[in-house]
C-alpha cells in the first residue's frame, strides 16, 4: 500500500475566542467526503469511523522563527510541539465552504483548543495551512477507479 496519503490538509478558520485564561477555541475544517484532491476517496462509512477517532487529536507542528511560520510535523514523532487538542466533545458539524478552485465543498468541522498563552506562536495557527495525520498502521482500503480516476478508497483508519 505504498503512496497512501496519511495527512489531511486542514485549516483553523474564523476568529479565535477565549476558552479560559490560557486557552483559545477555534474551528477546524478537516476533510470532505467523496473524491479528494489528494488522490483519495472518503465514503460516508469511513467518514463516520474517522470522526469517531478525532477527539484528543493533537494540533502539533514545528514553528520556524526565521520564517514566522509552521514547517511540518517532523519526520520523527519526538519533533515539534503540541499547540492544542481537539476536545472530547468536538462540536462536530458539516459546514459548506467555497474553496480556492471555485468549488463548494461540505467539510467535517470540529473545535480545537489552542494553548495561546503558553505558546505565542499558537496565536498564528488560524488561517495557515496545517495538517492532521492518520495512524498509518490503522489504514485499510484499496486502490480503485472512481469517477474515472485511480484513487485510494479508505475503508478503515484513525487519527493519530
Amino acid at each position: 500500500m505504498a503512496n497512501i496519503v496519511t495527512n489531511f490538509q486542514i485549516t483553523v478558520y474564523g476568529k479565535m475566542e477565549k476558552f479560559s485564561d490560557t486557552i483559545s477555541r477555534g474551528r477546524c475544517r478537516v476533510f470532505y467526503k467523496g473524491r479528494n484532491r489528494n488522490g483519495t476517496y472518503i465514503t460516508d462509512e469511513f467518514a463516520e469511523k474517522l470522526l469517531s477517532t478525532i477527539s484528543y487529536s493533537p494540533v502539533k507542528g514545528i514553528f520556524e522563527e526565521s520564517e514566522n511560520d509552521f514547517s511540518d510535523h517532523g519526520t520523527e514523532r519526538s519533533l515539534g510541539r503540541i499547540y492544542g487538542v481537539v476536545p472530547e466533545s468536538p462540536n462536530f458539524a458539516w459546514e459548506t465552504f467555497l474553496d480556492e478552485d471555485g468549488v463548494e465543498r461540505e467539510y467535517a468541522c470540529v473545535d480545537v483548543l489552542l494553548y495561546t498563552s503558553l505558546y505565542k506562536e499558537a496565536q498564528e495557527i488560524p488561517g495557515k495551512s496545517q495538517s492532521m495525520e492518520l495512524y498509518a498502521p490503522s489504514i485499510k482500503g484499496n486502490w480503485e477507479i472512481v469517477e474515472g480516476k485511480k484513487l485510494f478508497k479508505y475503508t478503515d483508519g484513525c487519527f493519530l
